[in-house]
């Protein structure tokens, strides 16, 4: 009975230290697109992100299978919903040739982080041309779809179109050249870009200087 105690008080403290080693997850979004990462590095492992709607799962890969991990083992979540809810399963397989699982982790995404499309524009405020970025969520795969952004005045007035047609999946960048469609300069005053698709909508404002 004797040695018994301390066998069991070393088994306690191997199960504690496998829990403090769990690394966790952080979520960052890069232009609406929820970055699932796993906390740490593992240089060298191959890892597999699998996800489920629930902490029981089923689990499915939502990564490519054995992703060489550089560092960070992180997946662009191009799928997740807005405001929904989902656990993530990290599989490795370290340097060493060994197996390690991670999670399942609960992640929600956030509903006001994580959208659809964007637009941005650069300067703002700003004079002469600028740049206008415009985002679409999906994989970057997915097939382009029909979209628009269009300069409006406070009226609402059509004043330039800045793309009306096909647009690929991520982040386009556009130049415009701060005129109106008969090619007069916009003067000093308050715009307003609509980017417009079928995943939804977003206005931005735009400052104009003279």
């Amino acid at each position: 009975m004797k040695k018994a105690f301390p066998i069991l008080v070393g088994a306690c403290a191997l199960l504690v230290s496998l829990a403090v080693a769990d690394p966790g997850v952080s979520v960052e979004y890069r232009q609406g697109v929820p970055e699932v990462r796993l906390n740490g590095d593992f240089p060298g492992a191959r890892y597999t992100i699998l996800r489920a709607n629930l902490g029981a799962g089923p689990f499915e890969p939502v990564s490519d299978a054995n992703t060489l991990c550089t560092g960070i083992c992180s997946l662009d979540d191009f799928d997740a919903q807005p405001g929904r809810t989902y656990w993530y399963r990290f599989d490795l397989e370290l340097a060493n040739g060994s197996f390690q699982s991670f999670g399942p982790y609960e992640v929600t995404i956030a509903a006001d982080q994580a959208r659809p499309v964007g637009a941005t524009i650069h300067p703002n405020p700003g004079r002469g041309p600028v740049r206008v970025q415009l985002f679409l969520g999906g994989r970057p795969s997915a097939a382009p779809v029909q979209a628009e952004a269009v300069i409006y005045d406070l009226q609402g007035r059509e004043l330039a179109v800045v793309h009306r047609g096909p647009l690929a999946r991520g982040t386009s960048s556009l130049d415009w050249n701060g005129r109106a469609r008969d090619g007069r300069a916009l003067g000093a005053g308050v715009y307003f870009l609509k980017f417009t698709s079928p995943l939804g909508s977003t206005v931005t404002r735009v400052v104009r200087l003279n």
